[in-house]
C-alpha cells in the first residue's frame, strides 16, 4: 500500500533529539571505487537527475522496509557489514545488500565523501558555502538559495528532503523525527578541515543543521498536502479531504 501522507509544520523540527552525534568515520575505500568520493558533476545520473547509487540505495530500502526500522540513520552497522555492503553497491550489485543499516549509513558515507559537498563546499580548501554560513533567518530564503544551485546539486539536495520526509513520516515506529534525521545527517554535508578546532568545527555543524531545519520546515509547508508531516502527532496521518 502507498505510504500515508505527510502532515506538519516547522514546529515539528523543534521537539527535543539526540545529541549531536560524532562525525561518521569512513568506512575503507575500495580499490577503483567509482560510485563514492566522485564529483557530482561526475556522478553517473538518473532519469530524475538525482546520482543512481543513491537511488539505488533509496530503493532498496524502501522496498524492505528498513526505514521504518527504529533508529534507521542512527543506528550505526557492524564494520564487516558496512564493508561487505559498500563492496556490492561499489560492484553493482546493491539488489544483493541485506543489511538495512549499512543502506541507510552508506547513503550518509557517499554525502561524507563528496570531494565537494553538495552545497559547493572545498574540502581543500576547508571553505563553508556561502549557502549554509550565511545569515539566513527563514525557510523561504534557504529554499530560494537552495533553488539557485545548480544541477545536479539542487535535485540532489530535493533528494535528502523527501528522504528526510519519508522516513520522519514513520516516527511512531523507527522514532527518527524531522530534526534527528537532520543532526545524523548534517555531519556528513559539508566536513569542516582537519585542521579546524573543535570549536569552529561545532559551529560549522551548527550552521548546517539551522540551515536544514529551515529549509525543511518551508519545503513541508509548501509541498503540498502529500508531503507534509504533522506537528501534533508522532502518527502518520492522512489530510482529511
Amino acid at each position: 500500500s502507498p505510504p500515508p501522507p505527510l502532515t506538519s509544520s516547522a514546529s515539528h523540527l523543534l521537539r527535543l533529539s539526540p545529541p549531536l552525534p560524532p562525525p561518521l568515520p569512513s568506512p575503507l575505500r575500495g580499490k577503483g571505487s567509482s560510485r563514492f568520493g566522485v564529483k557530482l558533476d561526475e556522478a553517473r545520473l538518473g532519469d530524475d537527475g538525482v546520482p543512481e547509487v543513491l537511488q539505488e540505495l533509496r530503493t532498496l530500502l524502501m522496498a524492505r522496509k528498513g526505514h521504518r526500522n527504529e533508529g534507521i540513520f542512527r543506528v550505526s552497522p557492524a564494520t564487516s557489514a558496512l564493508q561487505a555492503s559498500r563492496a556490492l553497491v561499489e560492484a553493482g550489485q546493491t539488489s544483493k545488500v541485506s543489511d538495512l543499516e549499512s543502506v541507510a549509513q552508506l547513503i550518509k558515507v557517499w554525502f561524507r565523501e563528496l570531494p565537494e559537498s553538495v552545497f559547493g563546499a572545498d574540502r581543500e580548501t576547508g571553505i563553508v558555502a556561502p549557502i549554509v554560513d550565511g545569515d539566513f533567518t527563514t525557510g523561504a530564503g534557504c529554499y530560494e538559495a537552495m533553488q539557485g544551485l545548480p544541477e545536479p546539486r539542487r535535485s540532489t539536495v530535493r533528494w535528502l528532503l523527501e528522504l528526510i520526509g519519508d522516513v520522519c513520516r514513520y516516527e511512531s515506529e523507527n522514532r527518527m523525527t524531522a530534526q534527528s534525521m537532520i543532526i545524523v545527517f548534517a555531519p556528513n554535508l559539508i566536513v569542516p578541515r582537519a585542521d579546524l578546532d573543535p570549536l569552529s568545527a561545532l559551529q560549522v555543524n551548527q550552521h548546517v543543521v539551522r540551515f536544514m531545519e529551515l529549509l525543511f520546515g518551508h519545503w513541508n509547508e509548501v509541498g503540498g498536502p502529500a508531503t507534509r508531516i504533522t506537528a501534533s502527532t508522532a502518527s502518520p496521518q492522512v489530510d482529511p479531504p
